[in-house]
């Protein structure tokens, strides 16, 4: 066919072959449309996803806080240090070392408010333990001098602070292992509860520490049963002042008699996995149904 005038076709293209190459160039061209497999990669790999952020998002929340629990308690062993190893200045400046948690504030009410809701929480869900000197160290080291200088009675002892650098180390008394300087020395451990603040991920994380728990330490265990997870904190500072005895622990004698070492780690849960009522363990097993009774036979 001869090509028509004012046109660029070559002889041998009619304008119907023209337009079935131009529709086979097209549908080259155009993508192709999708089938779904967009819709379950999500579905496998967002729950994935999303469980990763998450969790992400609460280890970083819990190192913030275990930072600051470990400031607290260094605030804590140095008001006891200076407050004669006083329980409840301890309690008292551990719970303001916390007030930033808990609100903080710019004015007096604002910062009195975050105080009252951090003593609340301490003394409901934390453990405050002098591990150090123990209630050997105050029967060994027991001056009644300060006694009658503080006016305590026979039943409470107290520790002298002054003339260490006078006294000798080498002289280690029985019952509490220690010399004068050791019984000086005030240790504190503490357990905090802390709750949770991420959906779903707190929630697995407190039931895999109730699989966890051995029950060997009932007050963790009180704190994993009400939803926290306990963080646990020591601290050792030099006392200033003279150690007047409270609710002191009990180590009689040198630790492991003398002779102390790695205590290993925990013992491994004996029971299986705990059963969840959800995908996230966010609600408990549902309760079995009791068995319907047989009709007596006639």
């Amino acid at each position: 066919m001869i090509a028509t005038a004012g046109s660029n076709l070559p002889p041998s293209m009619t304008p119907t072959t023209l337009r079935a190459s131009r529709t086979a160039r097209a549908i080259r061209i155009l993508p192709r449309k999708p089938r779904g497999s967009a819709v379950i990669e999500f579905t496998v790999i967002g729950p994935l996803l999303m469980m990763t952020g998450l969790s992400m998002l609460q280890v970083g929340l819990l190192s913030f806080t275990r930072n600051q629990y470990n400031h607290a308690s260094f605030m804590a062993a140095r008001a006891g240090s200076v407050a004669n190893a006083s329980l409840g200045s301890i309690e008292t400046a551990y719970a303001s070392a916390l007030v930033p948690i808990y609100g903080g504030g710019t004015s007096p009410g604002q910062l009195q408010a975050a105080f009252d809701r951090a003593l609340s929480d301490v003394r409901s869900n934390a453990r405050i333990d002098i591990l150090n000197p123990t209630a050997e160290s105050f029967t060994d080291f027991n001056s009644p001098a300060l006694q009658a200088r503080y006016r305590l009675p026979d039943s409470r002892h107290v520790i002298p602070n002054s003339g260490q650098s006078f006294k000798p180390a080498s002289v280690i008394l029985p019952r509490s292992g220690q010399n004068i300087q050791d019984a000086n020395l005030l240790k504190l451990r503490i357990t905090m509860g802390y709750r949770p603040q991420v959906p779903l991920v707190g929630r697995l994380y407190t039931r895999y520490l109730q699989w966890q728990d051995n029950g060997t330490d009932p007050a963790a265990s009180a704190l994993i049963d009400a939803g926290r997870i306990p963080v646990v904190t020591h601290v050792t500072v030099q006392m200033q002042s003279d150690a007047i005895e409270g609710s002191n622990a009990s180590t009689p004698g040198p630790g492991k008699g003398g002779h102390p070492n790695d205590p290993g780690d925990p013992s491994a849960p004996a029971g299986p996995a705990p059963d969840c009522g959800s995908a996230f363990c966010t609600e408990p097993p549902p309760a079995s149904p009791e068995p319907t009774p047989e009709p007596p036979c006639l």
